[in-house]
């Protein structure tokens, strides 16, 4: 399947296994990334059938200028939204997230990449150990210099830069399990 766009053309050709094709792959995906928006699994959920239902009843044209997966996407988004309005609820992402989006040029597919990647590295995260989660965490999560760092832990400096290299050489072997690949 070439990211979606020739299942959803022959979908509107009238072969409903494009459709399906196109939940299989992007579903769970669409799922995850609407709930950064909602904030509730469910709502999430709920909004990913009815982007797909938007796909089946007012089957939009899909022009090629982006991925199938960004359209796709932007349309959940959109849908999302306006559920937020229509239900009048805040959204989880503060006015200042949204000011720094827009400020960075960020496209609907670089959030997307970068939410997949948070969901990758979470996952990843958990299957390491307490205490390299915890080293990795600090370093980067709270910001905190080797030196603090090892007063938190009580440790010393060099203990702390060996933990480290062994966390982040553990973190790069899970990520690498997953298939994600570090950029050249």
């Amino acid at each position: 399947m070439d990211d979606g766009a020739s299942s959803y053309r022959r979908f509107l050709a009238g072969d409903w296994d494009g459709l399906m094709e196109i939940i299989d792959a992007y579903y769970d995906g669409l799922v995850l990334y609407l709930n950064r928006y909602l904030n509730n699994p469910q709502d999430a959920e709920d909004m990913a059938e009815e982007t797909l239902l938007t796909l089946t009843t007012k089957r939009p044209s899909f022009d090629g200028k982006s991925s199938f997966k960004t359209w796709l996407y932007a349309i959940g988004r959109n849908n999302a939204l306006y559920y937020l309005r229509k239900t009048h609820r805040e959204m989880p992402v503060s006015g200042e997230d949204l000011a720094k989006f827009a400020q960075e040029g960020s496209t609907a597919l670089e959030e997307c990449v970068r939410e997949e990647e948070k969901h990758l590295l979470h996952g990843a995260m958990q299957r390491l150990p307490e205490e390299y989660r915890r080293v990795l965490w600090l370093k980067y999560g709270e910001d905190m210099s080797v030196k603090e760092i090892a007063l938190a832990m009580n440790r010393t400096n060099h203990s702390v830069n060996g933990l480290l290299k062994r966390a982040r050489a553990a973190l790069r072997e899970e990520l690498a399990k997953e298939g994600y690949h570090e950029k050249p």
